[in-house]
């Protein structure tokens, strides 16, 4: 038998929202580690795992780690939107991970994430080969990345100085070569490449877009979101130590819908999506009786629908003005009663990136003029405007909060950002991308407008049940989930506890900043501050 040197085999993904793809990338894994084995495997994470996804919204990444622990992962790093979860609950879900949580450019986490880690890959029998794998693991710092001071305010120093730094002395410590996780745009892994070409992969995260390339020796591997697809990298070095003694590489995409489902895991993550079912009946929003809400003509003319969803993303993302594309809005029926979670998915289905943009009021007036230039012939871009924004009969803005439109102030807008990108092929916003690049958030820097949406919604519907005091029922000064169901089933009618329950977790989830899942009076005076106007319907 001719003898042969140490074999290490990665399975990397990045961007995980959705559960649905684990049950297969179960298998995937499961061929790894039985089919022309390697002397060892390693399951890899490259951030944005705990969040953002309508289950993480209720239950802060819990489903996630515990599906990612029944599937092996053995590192991770984390992603941008990790910080969209509580702090404390982000901790929570580092503690429960059983994969190693890199934070080569991390400072000031609890728990502290381990700068490096370093893993040995052994050749079989007696005289086989052993290398020692170093790995690091860093996360984007640019702020605009971010909605407040990352993951509970800790330092975070420039990534590829820090993985460079950290990959040396690892390096300068015996480890025969390093792997770096990232999380950060294509640019920067690129540079990180250039930098210090020894690394031989990158396993990479952050775009959403499946790529795999080569920058001078380093290979760059992006899976794609929600593991759809996996990267199954091989290394293996010689038998005998000798030059550079650098690893051959071999990397491929796998299509994760070629592998069965795994009936355990599928099991799991049925356990978990339950809730999520749960969440499709939840009344969001109480109707008054006579009282409607429509979206039908919502691409030629303005509707109630369109002027609450825009209202409701205004509010949640702190801005002046919200707009949002008919195109958007899609469920074309009118509601009485009550509004619900799944009516919400109905009408809202494509998951928009929602960010803040300052546009100047010519540039505002100017879009929506646009949008509406072939009504009453439907058209995808007709922009709803929030309630706070009168429009004229020529479609130009007159009147911003109740002042008339100032052409050269710049107002805060919150709006989907591939309107920037041509989406709809609104002309002024595109110059405005072109002229003014600067303003225009980078990708996967807002948050989804489904999250946003339901966050509002939680605040909308805790500001109906009649202020603190009336959900305080023992008079503790705190609101406990029970008191809140109560509550909650009383104003929606729910004939159903779990559905109250589960709006009550909602509520819960969106006010209970401090993470002891009871409500203080301070924690509501937040949705209280919150503007709904009293022409949205539900007010």
């Amino acid at each position: 038998m001719t003898e042969r040197g140490p074999t290490l085999r990665i399975v990397a993904v990045n961007d995980v929202y959705s559960l649905e793809h684990l049950p297969r990338l179960a298998s995937l894994l499961r061929e790894a580690r039985e089919v022309a084995p390697a002397d060892r495997l390693l399951v890899t994470m490259a951030g944005d795992f705990v969040a953002p996804s309508v289950l993480s919204s209720l239950d802060a990444g819990r489903g996630m780690v515990d599906c990612m622990n029944a599937l092996g992962f053995t590192h991770a790093v984390l992603g941008n939107h990790e910080d969209d979860v509580p702090p404390e609950e982000l901790r929570a879900r580092v503690r429960e991970l059983e994969a190693t949580c890199l934070g080569t450019n991390v400072r000031g986490f609890e728990p502290a994430l381990p700068v490096s880690e370093v893993v040995s890959v052994c050749a079989p029998g007696p005289a086989g080969r052993s290398v020692r794998v170093g790995l690091v693991g860093v996360v984007m710092d640019d702020p605009t990345a971010y909605r407040r001071p990352p993951f509970g305010g800790v330092t975070l120093l420039p990534p590829n100085d820090a993985a460079i730094a950290e990959a040396e002395r690892l390096r300068a410590a015996g480890c025969a070569t390093v792997l770096a996780l990232t999380h950060q745009p294509l640019a920067l892994d690129r540079a990180l490449a250039r930098g210090w070409p020894a690394f031989p992969v990158l396993l990479a995260g952050h775009e959403h877009q499946p790529s795999l390339e080569r920058e001078g020796e380093t290979w760059i591997v992006k899976g794609g979101a929600d593991a759809a697809l996996a990267a199954v990298i091989d290394l293996a070095w010689p038998a005998e130590a000798h030059g550079a003694d650098a690893p051959s590489v071999r990397v491929a995409l796998h299509d994760v819908s070629r592998f069965p489902e795994d009936p355990a895991v599928r099991a799991r993550v049925a356990t978990h999506m339950a809730k999520v079912e749960a969440l499709t009946s939840a009344t969001l929003l109480v109707l008054d009786p006579g009282e409607e809400l429509t979206s039908v003509g919502v691409r030629a003319r303005q509707t109630s629908l369109g002027t609450l969803l825009a209202s409701r993303v205004r509010d949640a993302l702190g801005a002046e003005v919200g707009l949002f594309n008919g195109g958007g809005i899609r469920g074309a029926a009118t509601y009485r009663g009550g509004f619900s979670y799944g009516h919400l998915q109905t009408e809202v289905p494509f998951e928009n990136e929602m960010v803040v943009v300052a546009v100047p009021g010519a540039s505002l007036s100017a879009a929506v003029q646009a949008s509406r230039a072939r009504a009453p012939v439907e058209s995808g871009g007709f922009l709803q405007v929030c309630s706070a924004v009168d429009v004229g009969p020529d479609g130009q803005v007159i009147r911003v909060g109740g002042a008339p439109l100032d052409p050269a102030r710049v107002y805060r807008v919150a709006l989907v950002r591939n309107l920037f990108a041509g989406m709809d092929r609104n002309e002024p916003l595109l110059a405005l991308a072109r002229e003014r690049p600067e303003l225009i958030p980078p990708p996967d820097s807002g948050r989804d407008v489904k999250l946003v949406l339901l966050e509002s919604f939680a605040a909308g519907l805790w500001r109906a049940l009649g202020g603190f005091d009336a959900v305080d029922a023992d008079h503790d000064g705190r609101v406990d989930g029970s008191e809140l169901e109560r509550a909650i089933a009383d104003h929606t009618g729910a004939p159903e506890p779990r559905r109250a329950a589960i709006a009550a977790g909602i509520v819960m989830r969106a006010l209970d900043t401090d993470d002891d899942e009871r409500i203080s009076r301070e924690e509501a005076a937040v949705a209280d501050r919150l503007r709904e106007p009293p022409d949205e319907p539900g007010s």
